[in-house]
């Protein structure tokens, strides 16, 4: 199969990951595939790294070439993974016979606009990336359940991601400093979890972006919790990051349609403590891989972590069932195979 995937992000966001990891396990399996993003910008840039194809990104006032450029490569199906990517799809597949699919993995809320009706009837299938996604579609947009499909992420699941706890409890946050991922609430929890379990520490791994490490720095102050705390910025090697800590959490306020970074816990063998935010929800099984609470709410946060911290055995055993329910549900063969049957299913419907 010839598939273009297109993408109008200029960030490394979850939207552009789904997008291109995707496309190089559709590459693995031996289709063609064809990146449309940004010159420059950090998907085009990551999408040469990966080996994939890539093709400037257009507007509609470059449809005609954008359609050319679709008969010459004789592509069967355009995968749109934005709003405006979707409508340009639309336009660019009209009169010829090309496959639709939209894919919504981001968390903002879906509304029928100006044209939903007439995109959505020349778009084949659409494909979310979590079951209140794709209840969204259904309820707001009217589309028909069969013409729906939820597809988590997938991800390599390694041999040996699964490594000892270490002698003393870690917790551990990784994510972008931003305040949707919730550091601030984390930090406000910090001195519960402290007065039952003075040796505990808090790894804070990631990337400055909407806050400074200095005003985390700055909470954790206040709080007389620096003592408690390693700020360890960007990792690149992730999960050995993960494998340091005991417990993984994700605090976050908002967002969260894809989480990635669940799933990396959970391969990682480490039982969650994760808000009732975005996709969480239908990641972390409550008392079996993990917990979940309400976001914004630290006192809970931290009986929560507290909960699993005082029973090593059990968050052991948690942790082990949150590596096999990754094998199970987010593998990567998984991931594609499902979307190949989208596919199959939209362009059988051209034909």
């Amino acid at each position: 199969m010839k598939i273009l995937q297109m993408v109008d992000v200029p960030w490394d966001s979850g939207l552009a990951h789904y997008a291109l990891v995707l496309s190089q396990g559709l590459k693995k399996k031996g289709h063609e595939v064809f990146v449309s993003a940004i010159p420059g910008e950090k998907p085009w840039h990551k999408a040469h790294r990966l080996g994939l194809k890539t093709v400037p990104l257009v507007t509609l006032k470059g449809l005609g070439p954008l359609r050319r450029f679709l008969r010459e490569h004789k592509i069967d199906l355009i995968n749109a993974h934005t709003g405006k990517m979707h409508s340009l799809a639309v336009a660019a597949a009209l009169g010829q016979k090309i496959a639709v699919v939209r894919t919504r993995s981001d968390a903002r809320a879906i509304k029928r606009r100006p044209g939903s009706r007439f995109i959505y009837k020349h778009t084949q299938r659409v494909i979310a990336a979590a079951d209140y996604i794709r209840d969204s579609f259904i309820k707001e947009l009217k589309l028909p359940p069969k013409k729906v499909t939820t597809i988590y992420q997938g991800i390599e699941i390694p041999d040996d991601s699964v490594k000892p706890f270490p002698k003393y409890p870690v917790m551990g946050i990784v994510a972008r400093l931003d305040p949707v991922k919730g550091h601030r609430f984390m930090l406000e929890a910090l001195p519960f979890i402290v007065a039952s379990y003075p040796s505990v520490r808090l790894r804070i791994i990631g990337q400055e972006e909407n806050i400074k490490t200095r005003q985390l720095y700055a909470i954790a102050a206040r709080l007389r919790m620096v003592s408690h705390i390693d700020f360890v910025g960007y990792q690149a090697d992730v999960a050995k990051a993960m494998g340091e800590c005991t417990i993984g959490v994700i605090p976050s306020i908002g967002s969260e349609a894809v989480s990635r970074v669940a799933v990396e816990w959970m391969v990682s063998g480490r039982p969650v403590v994760a808000s009732k935010v975005g996709c969480l929800p239908e990641i972390v099984q409550e008392g079996v891989t993990g917990l979940l609470v309400p976001p914004k709410d630290a006192p809970t946060l931290a009986a929560a972590v507290a909960k699993i911290l005082h029973e090593p055995a059990k968050a052991a055993a948690m942790g082990q069932k949150a590596h096999t329910k990754a094998e199970e549900r987010f593998s990567m063969e998984s991931f594609i195979d499902m979307t190949l049957d989208v596919y199959r299913a939209a362009v059988g419907e051209l034909v």
